[in-house]
């Protein structure tokens, strides 16, 4: 991961006509995140279709990354991907609502900034970025736009948006394109232990009305816990419950309820209502077991090599369950990935290797 120093550096290198107004809104951008997104979802929606039907010429596409999980993504491009307008303006609102940053972490990130004039790697002379600096402090750091040079040489058009949202942006382009053609769609994101899959479930949760189910809510219960269940390559969860009380209640139209594995006194527990929604997504190990798949518009597999799934869960659970997983659980997954030929039956794999 790229320090601050080394971002505003490579920010000089791509854009040398940056003026300091220019560095400040990328310190505010990288310290405080998305700029507020004023009105509800459908003003933000429109304002952003506006600004797509108005590009025009060459500029830049893909993310620049502001560190800290956060990146600027370039608005060209995006709809040759199949990415809606609306789960792009999801995903801006959902940044911009997420409380970050303070006023010491801002004053750091300036004094980083004075320290590269003075060492010369930014072009500017030290006692005008100290008066800059200054002033802009006086101010109590608000929100600037990029300077007229900037936006002459550069024409920028992009949002400030959680890294997660590009790393998965050909997720969301799969689920915008499925409800194109779809009344309702249900999606299922089955994968490697630690791959990522309740990050990802929550992740679109947190841009479009939809339901999220999770797998770990139908662990088996004691007394099917048998030689014979487990003997079942994905035999270990409770796909009959799953299928009777989630997935019929999904195909029924109607609101409907279900109940959730209680694993601190390992029975049943809560019941919980829920309405079919044009978007249903499942996520967890064993979603994707050949009695399930039918339900399933859109088929996801989140992959993960053995070396870095064992990292994770270590760094995740510890070295007691760590051990747990690693000898009980893990195999089991596999065993069933591999006799199953769960990947193969997909419409996307990602390979998570790499993806914090």
């Amino acid at each position: 991961m790229k320090s601050w120093k080394e971002l505003l550096l490579e920010q000089e290198r791509l854009h040398p006509k940056m003026q300091l107004q220019d560095f400040f809104k990328l310190a505010f951008q990288a310290e405080f995140g998305a700029e507020h997104a004023q009105g509800d979802i459908h003003e933000t929606t429109s304002r952003l279709e506006q600004e797509l039907s108005a590009l025009t010429g060459d500029g830049e596409t893909g993310m620049e990354s502001l560190g800290g999980g956060l990146c600027r993504l370039h608005l060209r491009g995006l709809r040759e991907k199949g990415l809606e307008t609306s789960t792009l303006a999801g995903m801006f609102r959902a940044t911009a609502q997420k409380k970050r940053g303070s006023h010491d972490g801002m004053q750091s990130r300036l004094e980083v900034l004075l320290d590269c004039c003075r060492e010369g790697a930014l072009p500017f002379p030290v006692s005008e970025a100290q008066s800059a600096v200054r002033n802009y402090r006086q101010q109590g750091y608000p929100a600037v736009h990029h300077s007229a040079v900037y936006r002459a040489a550069y024409a920028p058009a992009y949002r400030v948006v959680e890294m997660s949202y590009w790393r998965y942006l050909e997720v969301f382009a799969a689920v915008d394109r499925a409800l194109v053609v779809r009344k309702s769609l249900t999606v299922a994101i089955d994968g490697n232990c630690a791959a990522g899959k309740t990050t990802l479930g929550s992740l679109l949760a947190s841009v479009y009305p939809c339901n999220l189910f999770h797998m770990d809510d139908f662990f088996l219960r004691p007394e099917q816990r048998t030689p014979e269940r487990f003997a079942q390559p994905g035999g270990n969860v409770d796909r009959e419950r799953f299928a009777d009380e989630v997935l019929a209640g999904i195909r029924s139209g109607k609101p409907f309820r279900y109940q959730r594995f209680d694993c601190s006194r390992m029975e049943l527990g809560e019941k919980v209502t829920a309405e079919p929604r044009a978007l249903n997504i499942v996520e967890g190990s064993y979603s994707l077991h050949p009695m399930l798949e039918s339900a399933y518009g859109l088929k996801i597999f989140l992959a993960l090599d053995g070396e870095e799934q064992s990292r994770r869960i270590l760094a995740r659970n510890g070295p007691a369950l760590h051990r747990r997983f690693m000898e009980e659980w893990v195999p089991l997954e596999n065993r069933y990935f591999r006799e199953l030929d769960i990947p193969s039956r997909c419409h996307l794999v990602l390979d998570c290797s790499k993806v914090e």
